[in-house]
């Protein structure tokens, strides 16, 4: 167990003014991992993460941050004692296994994803990209590789080495289930809590395969491997808070061709 830290807000690497109802905030990929470092490397699941909002985003409201801990929750609290974001350290598990594509199928077309679906995804923060090439996209399951994932992302400073949880995969893992709800929603949402998340191996090598599910509520659960069938990372009960925005008309499209 780490000593508390404090720091602010501007300290956060790849901090973005990207707007949510007019509100800046700070991706929850981050979040976690910053909660997650005050334990040590050897500790892999967590559970009961949650992210308040919008306290948490409204950065005008916290100069800096406090993160502290116990042996077994870590939380994030801004100098005048309002809680931001909250983890608690879980029981190792062996993982049960990734899982590998079936019979090759053909890609679904997404030409268009990164230039007219990334900015609607910002909703998650700097939004680091990768290739999506998907195979399924149902309302149930949504089955995607990310083919030019990338751990070593030289705009991660200081979070490039030793992360206690690989942001670039979670936050991409997040991506993949926001264009699930955006697909079957009217409405944008912000990732705000997860019941759990397993880290099998904080740094992949090559394509990364992910599988997206969506159980009632919307509750999402997600499952990461490489290309050998070997576990990355999971993540279950994924909850989004609901904005007031509007998907627009031109995304929905896009995101229907994908469901075809």
């Amino acid at each position: 167990m780490k000593a508390d830290c404090t720091f602010s807000l501007e300290e956060l690497p790849c901090l973005a003014d990207h707007q949510l109802d007019g509100t800046p905030f700070v991706p929850m990929a981050m979040i976690v991992d910053e909660l997650a470092r005050r334990f040590s490397l050897n500790c892999c699941c967590f559970t009961d993460i949650e992210v308040k909002t919008p306290v948490m985003l409204r950065r005008r409201l916290a100069k800096t941050l406090v993160c502290t801990c116990d042996e077994q929750t870590s939380s994030l609290q801004d100098e005048n004692g309002n809680l931001h974001a909250i983890l608690t350290k879980g029981a190792n598990i062996v993982a049960d296994g990734g899982f590998v594509l079936a019979a090759p199928r053909d890609a679904i077309p997404s030409v268009l994803l990164k230039q007219q679906l990334y900015p609607a995804l910002l909703f998650h923060g700097p939004t680091f990209q990768a290739d999506f090439v998907f195979y399924e996209f149902n309302r149930q399951t949504v089955v995607v590789e990310l083919s030019d994932f990338d751990h070593d992302n030289p705009s991660l400073g200081r979070y490039a080495q030793n992360q206690s949880v690989p942001i670039v995969l979670f936050d991409l893992l997040l991506q993949a289930a926001g264009l699930h709800l955006m697909a079957f929603s009217d409405t944008y949402g912000l990732p705000t809590a997860c019941a759990s998340l397993s880290i099998f191996n904080r740094q992949p090598v090559g394509n990364v395969l992910v599988r997206v599910t969506c159980h009632e509520s919307d509750l999402y659960s997600i499952i990461a491997g490489d290309a050998t069938g070997k576990p990355v990372m999971t993540c279950s009960g994924l909850r989004f808070a609901r904005s007031v925005r509007k998907i627009e008309a031109d995304k929905k499209d896009i995101l229907k061709e994908l469901t075809r």
